[in-house]
């Protein structure tokens, strides 16, 4: 059941690591982004050597030091990002997204880089859970189509339009931002908290609840 008053819409962003209904752009640290690029260089270097050689088998050493120090970095960098959203609401919404399929493209494949789906569907549920706050994943299904402010669904928008721009209320915002509050306003919908319906208002998604006790792993 849900807790205290305050609530938060995350979008797991494209040009952002998510993007928030508070008109957060959240993105992933620049250590990290450095980390991942000299692992993605190494890398390349590692198909050149001769597999087996004194000097491949150096650089497999490296490299997997090197994975491990990313997975330990991005890792704490979640905690701390998952306890600061905890630390500003009560009750958080995401979107059910299946990252498999949502992997679609260079853009969002560099978003699955910084473990956006072990992020979504794992760590801020453990961390909400352990707060003692309330978590939902609503339905993905149109999120940057819909308007935050009255509800009217704008159309299909191309990934590289980055504005959310509605003809109906003249409403104007980033798209991720957008999209964040469209996710809060269906997590309130589902939950039974006050949405402010406009005159243009248009009818709103579905929702997926989940049980964090099935859906967190031990970590």
């Amino acid at each position: 059941m849900t807790v205290g008053k305050t609530c938060l819409g995350i979008d797991a962003g494209i040009e952002s690591f998510v993007a928030t209904s508070r008109g957060d752009l959240i993105k992933a640290p620049r250590f990290l982004l450095k980390v991942q690029s000299k692992l993605k260089l190494l890398q390349r270097r590692l198909k050149r050597k001769t597999k087996g050689s004194n000097n491949w088998l150096k650089l497999q050493e490296k490299i997997a030091r090197l994975h491990e120090k990313v997975s330990n970095t991005r890792r704490d960098w979640h905690f701390k990002l998952a306890h600061y959203l905890c630390d500003i609401a009560d009750n958080i919404f995401v979107e059910d997204i299946n990252f498999v399929s949502w992997s679609r493209g260079i853009v969002r494949k560099q978003s699955l880089d910084s473990g956006i789906g072990s992020f979504i569907n794992e760590i801020l549920p453990f961390v909400v859970w352990k707060r003692g706050k309330y978590y939902l994943k609503v339905d993905k299904n149109g999120t940057s189509q819909e308007c935050p402010n009255c509800g009217a669904i704008t159309g299909k928008k191309a990934l590289s339009e980055r504005v959310h721009q509605c003809n109906s209320c003249g409403h104007i915002e980033p798209r991720d931002t957008a999209s964040a509050k469209v996710i809060e306003n269906r997590g309130k919908n589902a939950v039974g908290l006050t949405v402010l319906e406009n005159a243009c208002g248009g009818g709103r998604l579905g929702v997926v609840q989940l049980n964090l006790f099935d859906l967190v792993k031990s970590l």
